[in-house]
């Protein structure tokens, strides 16, 4: 036994002693939803990855939900102009899947360049965003593309954007069960890890009804993500423009994202050079 310095108490050095715990194993969406409903502080558990850390940090659930066995939440659907991924998607398949790489190839080519061999093949995406750990990268991807999360829980159905999710505790328990992305106005799509980890950036280029509207996420392994945002009002983006839209964009990390690893001003002058060379990478854009 040892001291968790959280104020957690003694903890048990390994998950094998746990203590007796209720294990349901729902086979249908429906089925794990009205479960949860019946037992909002049951434990839910995917790949695992998380829900193992977590048990050495003190977690001992008196009710565990493994959702391993339903199907419906590893597909992937492009649906009326949006993407439904299932939240039980693991990263290896999720970035081999053809739909996906039909559908926004650049998604693809992003996932799959996440994470160690063990955790591609075990770890999920719904578990990865729903850890909210600084270091884990698909909330950066998928800020970028303003994703919709789709959860149920005691109040129905919602939906709530990544950065909103990021910011606050939903107010009641809630299971994440698809991510949906909307493909239809995007143009560009770019993520570069090649700091990791000090910083990454994800930049999507969407359409808007008058020109384009520009969403990048800057991640580090030490900070929360930031939110970067811009448009312009131009049927073309020459490259004066994206020098200045990546300065711009740039200019709003703001002053808590620097750290021992890198001041907020070194960490601008990165994200403003990955930012314009992402705008440069792609093909002449217009509306």
């Amino acid at each position: 036994m040892r001291q968790q310095l959280g104020g957690a108490g003694l903890l048990a050095p390994t998950q094998s002693a746990l203590p007796p715990f209720r294990l349901c194993r729902p086979r249908t969406l429906d089925e794990a939803q009205r479960l949860f409903v019946d037992t909002p502080d049951a434990t839910l558990a995917a790949g695992c990855t998380d829900l193992v850390a977590a048990v050495r940090e003190g977690c001992s659930p008196s009710t565990l939900i493994s959702l391993r066995g339903i199907d419906e939440l590893r597909t992937v659907e492009q649906r009326a102009g949006e993407l439904y991924l299932g939240a039980l998607l693991t990263h290896h398949e999720g970035s081999q899947h053809p739909t996906v790489n039909r559908v926004l190839p650049m998604l693809g080519a992003a996932w799959s360049s996440i994470a160690t061999v063990r955790i591609r093949f075990r770890a999920t995406v719904g578990g990865n965003i729903m850890a909210r750990r600084h270091r884990y990268e698909m909330a950066v991807i998928l800020g970028a593309l303003e994703t919709q999360l789709q959860f149920s829980g005691p109040r129905g159905e919602w939906r709530c954007g990544l950065d909103e999710f990021a910011h606050g505790q939903p107010a009641d328990p809630a299971l994440l069960h698809h991510l949906v992305v909307e493909t239809e106005s995007l143009h560009l799509f770019r993520y570069d890890r090649s700091l990791r980890p000090v910083t990454t950036v994800a930049l999507a280029v969407r359409s808007a009804e008058r020109g384009f509207r520009l969403t990048a996420v800057v991640g580090s392994e030490y900070r929360p993500p930031a939110l970067l945002r811009a448009d312009i009002a131009a049927a073309r983006m020459t490259a004066s423009d994206r020098a200045d839209l990546a300065h711009f964009m740039a200019a709003q990390l703001p002053d808590w994202a620097g750290d021992y690893a890198g001041s907020v001003a070194y960490r601008r002058r990165v994200v403003e050079v990955l930012l314009r060379r992402q705008l440069n990478s792609g093909p002449e854009t217009s509306s």
